[in-house]
């Protein structure tokens, strides 16, 4: 090319290297300089135009191709491009005279149909990665097009960057995601677009993935668009291709997820609770929280290796009823007390709930273990408490209730001892209180009476109310209180305790015959289902208010005149022993019926 302006370009490291001819043309100093550099002796349009068939020469398997254009003095010239080998391409140029300026129509030599030029945004380049050009390179014009708009369109930033640090090329969404209009920018330095001081992380890794040759992933933070990108470098022939992928809404959603955790471990760090998460069989443990080593005595590492350890810390009688209410809970929602075996014969009491649920089609069991000890001692405690408040009122009643008729014992026996010839006119009076201290002393024992020293026995319920209707008949007699009896005829006999029933009979009925005026009435019926017995006391007497009816069965209350109130909690309290139940409904002015139910 003796004579011809040529340079040879050399894609791959973006250099130029000209003769002295071109020097002149191009009106150039140096002979050897950057693609970047030399590509800017054209005008504005020429190096579009220029970019295009580059890139067509490389891509499409020509091997020589031309163009017309216009440097930045508006000469003209046709310029004639020649592939060597390896992105090397040989450039020559002859200046054309006597065209009228404006747009040059691009000719390929292959005489392939013209094509109309493309944005610099659509213009890729061989310094694009050569995947991109494997995939272009053998496809029709049509399909190349479409591949170039997908490339525009991809939903992450794209760009490209030669070994000079210059930007050759970026997608929309890159410009999007940056805010940088590059289509100004081509060309330009890398670190005049973006500043390093602001963008360090950003070119260390771009440095790294230059040197190395290797792809590099990194995140980072644009302040500009205060935007998070995962970023992606893979190294080219021509440079680098930059992968911008935003995750600002994954680093939002993380930072949410992170102080939730940060809440929930605040919470499970400083409850005393446990609470956990298993499999339904129980044969693996998901989560326990921190306070499970120490309600237990078993490290969480323990729990997870061998989920049955805690099993072998409950006490052995309280185990099977665990078992059966873990496989309750792999079913519906359930709770269960038991204790931990501890040193010195010492017990911890448990509760545990838990129920199941459902999460991305997997089986769960959640629960909860909370330590009850202090409120089973508080409920012992109450108890025990109540109980010397119920025996210090009873006591005080008792006392109270005997002294009354001791009083009048002595008061008689000290006039008889005084005058002996009026003893037997006090006999009578004497004997009579001395029954009545015996019968609050029977009443008080019967009180004390364990609930184990019942002995049931097949009984007719029939014969039953006969007999204590019999026994009291004389009593009712006297006030002419009439003693009526309601039964269905009954086939099969009842299990009870005698004593007991009929003690329960003989308070009620007894009771209804002390509330009824002269000439009332008192209705026992009894009826006989096939889960229980019912008895039922009614009277025509003067009933009880709301709140005297409040008040039956506690001790010493009572509405007679010489009653002790003890009556009603014996009754209260044999019912109970028989696993009954025992109600009362009274209206002031209709009287009162009592309902004793007993199960078969």
């Amino acid at each position: 090319m003796n004579g011809t302006p040529a340079c040879l370009l050399d894609l791959r490291l973006q250099t130029v290297t000209l003769n002295q001819q071109m020097q002149g043309t191009l009106q150039l100093q140096e002979s050897d300089m950057s693609f970047s550099q030399w590509i800017r002796s054209f005008g504005h349009t020429g190096q579009q135009r220029l970019q295009q068939v580059l890139h067509n020469l490389l891509t499409d398997g020509n091997r020589e191709s031309s163009v017309q254009l216009t440097d930045i003095n508006k000469y003209k010239y046709q310029c004639k491009m020649v592939h060597l080998t390896n992105g090397q391409i040989a450039f020559s140029l002859k200046s054309i005279k006597g065209l009228n300026d404006g747009p040059v129509p691009m000719t390929l030599s292959s005489n392939k149909q013209k094509e109309a030029p493309l944005s610099l945004n659509q213009s890729i380049g061989y310094q694009h990665h050569r995947n991109m050009i494997h995939m272009f390179g053998t496809e029709s014009s049509p399909m190349k097009n479409r591949m170039m708009h997908l490339v525009d369109k991809f939903p992450h930033g794209l760009a490209l960057i030669n070994h000079n640090w210059e930007v050759t090329y970026a997608n929309p969404k890159m410009e999007e995601m940056t805010e940088v209009p590059f289509l100004q920018n081509y060309f330009k330095k890398l670190w005049d677009i973006f500043p390093i001081r602001e963008h360090y992380h950003f070119f260390q890794q771009y440095l790294r993935s230059m040197e190395t040759q290797e792809t590099v992933e990194f995140e980072g933070y644009l302040k500009k668009t205060n935007t998070d990108v995962q970023v992606t470098v893979h190294p080219t022939e021509m440079g680098i291709t930059v992968f911008l992928q935003d995750i600002t809404e994954y680093k939002n959603q993380l930072k949410a997820l992170r102080a939730s955790e940060e809440r929930f471990a605040l919470l499970a760090n400083n409850i005393k609770d446990v609470f956990w998460i298993s499999q339904p069989d129980f044969k693996e443990l998901h989560y326990v929280s921190p306070a499970f080593q120490e309600m237990f005595g078993i490290s969480r590492r323990e729990a997870f290796l061998d989920p049955n350890s805690l099993m072998e810390k409950v006490h052995e009688s309280d185990r099977a009823s665990l078992r059966t209410a873990l496989d309750e809970m792999a079913k519906k929602e359930s709770e269960v007390e038991y204790r931990l075996s501890g040193p010195k014969e010492e017990s911890k009491w448990i509760r545990t709930k838990g129920f199941p649920v459902e999460y991305y089609g997997n089986s769960y069991v959640l629960g909860i273990h909370e330590d009850v000890t202090e409120y089973k001692e508080m409920l012992e405690l109450k108890e025990k408490s109540q109980q010397l408040s119920t025996i210090t009122q009873m006591s005080a009643g008792i006392a109270h209730e005997i002294k009354n008729p001791l009083t009048a014992i002595k008061g008689f026996l000290q006039i008889g001892a005084a005058n002996p010839e009026l003893r037997d006119n006090y006999q009578e009076i004497i004997l009579d209180e001395v029954n009545r201290i015996e019968a609050i002393v029977q009443d008080f024992m019967m009180l004390s009476k364990p609930k184990s020293s019942i002995q049931l026995e097949q009984v007719d319920p029939e014969q039953l109310v006969s007999y204590v209707l019999r026994l009291l008949e004389p009593e009712a007699n006297e006030k002419q209180i009439y003693l009526l009896f309601d039964c269905d005829p009954i086939q099969d006999k009842f299990e009870t305790e005698p004593k007991r029933l009929n003690q329960i009979l003989i308070n009620l009925v007894k009771n209804a015959i002390d509330a009824v005026d002269l000439g009332g009435e008192v209705r026992v019926s009894i009826q006989m289902s096939s889960s229980n017995l019912t008895l039922s006391v009614r009277d025509n007497g003067p009933g009880l208010t709301p709140q005297e009816l409040a008040k039956i069965g506690e001790p010493f209350f009572t509405t007679k005149e010489k009653g002790t109130g003890l009556g009603v909690m014996v009754t209260k309290k044999i019912v109970s022993d028989l696993n009954g139940e025992i109600s009362y409904e009274s209206q002031k002015g209709t009287g009162t019926t009592v309902t004793v139910t007993l199960p078969k």
